[in-house]
């Protein structure tokens, strides 16, 4: 339920004061993160919304965590270097696969406009879909040949399956975190892990290799998606029976700066991240590549844990501000952000020292390497865990034209780095280390240009329509 206006009145005089209600509490030097983030997390419907998908998050990361011993020893370095190049091109379709029109949704006031964006990301993927299938079927062995990973040419269709599921996941989530069904994102989420793992393990099992990390990738997409599909047929039934072909048109109209810019600086967030790990594989080998992603996966812990549960809301929670009290705006980013960086801190020193001690003996002799690259790396996962949860503001501002600058750099900065550290004659892991510090100016940098945007909002003025009333406050 939405607090009262005493509520309000009262959390902004806790706030003007300077002790917030995301201050009261405990010694913060005596918790888990996990609970310090219960205690500091105002409470109320964020403070729900958060620890639900930290919950659910949790037990989908649990099972992960927990078979990934057996997975490291059912395939080797190479495998996972392999299969890493497939999941690049994967994260690389689903980032664009609805043209952004998915981070829309939560925007509009009334849910007929927003089951109208709904359906318009859906059309959107399936467009996209269709092209980017025809396309990999074309190039195929051109596009897998640079990186040794020929064995999965036969098998692209199944990279079309993972982005299939992939997309209807993200555009059905963002729909649950409009709708605030935050159960059902938790309950997807655990889904496709279950799907993943037991796919996995059992094709390890039979000597699939990198084929078998494929698979059991889209299938856990696949089966992710089923839940939310259910989910999102019972919520609002009557908005989704108004959906038109004039409801998708207005909604493309309307929402037209997300493809236009979203779309890009998307695509080269997305390339930013898969780029250095595709070079990585490219100029240091698959056996490399493959230690990277087990360090990387290691790493991405926190942020799938509780860094993208608490994005999820705040992004929830950002749009209705947006549209019903602007002014309590900053004061949610800048508290979030305060919170993650002071909850984050201990874990992350204490995992620089502990990984190069650990990583092997818990996965296996051979991924000994991986454990000096999650020491390495910790620094720019940690700045990304505290910046990153907050990063989608910009979406709901619709600063586009920032988000686009910030990506372009990120791009330059991430993707340069493996590049130069190749010509410098660095090894491998002082190559990690570099794009470990490209990271932490980059989302230094990223953060910065979010926090100027928050100072800097107001509303755009609605456009101007002929024959049809366009709501003033549906953060436009």
């Amino acid at each position: 339920m939405p607090p009262s206006g005493h509520r309000r009145a009262l959390r902004g005089e806790l706030a003007e004061r300077g002790r917030g209600v995301w201050e009261v509490g405990h010694n913060p030097r005596s918790m888990t993160i996990g609970r310090r983030l219960i205690d500091i997390l105002p409470r109320g419907r964020f403070a729900r919304g958060v620890i639900t998908l930290v919950l659910g998050t949790g037990l989908a990361q649990v099972i992960v965590i927990a078979t990934s011993p057996i997975l490291t020893r059912l395939y080797s370095p190479s495998d996972y270097g392999i299969f890493a190049v497939a999941a690049s091109i994967i994260s690389i379709l689903i980032t664009i696969t609805c043209l952004r029109y998915e981070y829309a949704i939560p925007l509009p006031k009334d849910e007929d406009t927003a089951a109208n964006v709904l359906a318009l990301s859906l059309l959107a993927h399936a467009v996209m879909c269709v092209a980017a299938g025809a396309l990999l079927w074309l190039i195929a062995p051109w596009l897998f040949a640079p990186f040794g990973a020929t064995v999965l040419v036969p098998f692209v269709w199944v990279i079309s399956l993972a982005q299939i599921g992939g997309g209807i996941v993200s555009a059905l989530t963002n729909w649950a975190v409009r709708t605030k069904t935050y159960s059902d994102i938790a309950g997807s989420r655990l889904m496709q892990s279950v799907t993943l793992v037991a796919a996995q393990a059992g094709l390890g099992a039979a000597g699939a290799g990198s084929v078998g990390l494929l698979v059991g990738d889209a299938a856990g997409r696949i089966s992710g998606s089923s839940g939310l599909v259910l989910s999102a047929r019972r919520s609002h039934p009557s908005a989704f029976r108004r959906v038109s072909r004039a409801g998708i048109t207005a909604a493309a109209r309307r929402y037209r700066r997300f493809p236009i810019l979203s779309t890009g600086s998307a695509l080269l967030t997305s390339l930013s991240l898969q780029v250095p790990l595709l070079l990585l594989v490219s100029l240091y080998g698959t056996e490399t590549g493959g230690q990277f992603v087990l360090a990387a996966r290691v790493c991405a812990i926190p942020l799938t844990l509780i860094a993208d549960a608490v994005g999820q809301v705040f992004v929830a929670e950002s749009a209705g501000l947006v549209r019903d009290n602007p002014a309590q705006l900053r004061g949610l980013y800048s508290r979030t952000t305060r919170t993650l960086a002071t909850a984050a801190l201990g874990p992350a020193l204490l995992g620089m020292l502990l990984a190069p001690l650990l990583v092997g003996p818990v996965f296996g002799a051979e991924w000994a390497q991986a454990g000096l690259f999650v020491a390495v790396l910790i620094p720019s996962f940690y700045v990304a865990f505290v910046i990153g949860a907050t990063g989608d503001l910009l979406y709901v501002l619709e600063r586009q034209d920032l988000h686009l600058a910030r990506e372009i750099l990120r791009f330059t900065l991430m993707g340069g780095a493996i590049p130069l550290a190749a010509m410098l004659g660095f090894s491998s892991l002082e190559a990690v280390a570099l794009l470990s510090a490209a990271g932490v100016l980059n989302y230094s940098i990223y953060g910065l240009i979010t926090w100027r945007a928050v100072q800097a909002w107001s509303p755009l003025p609605s456009p101007a329509t002929s024959g049809a009333r366009v709501p003033h406050d549906d953060g436009s």
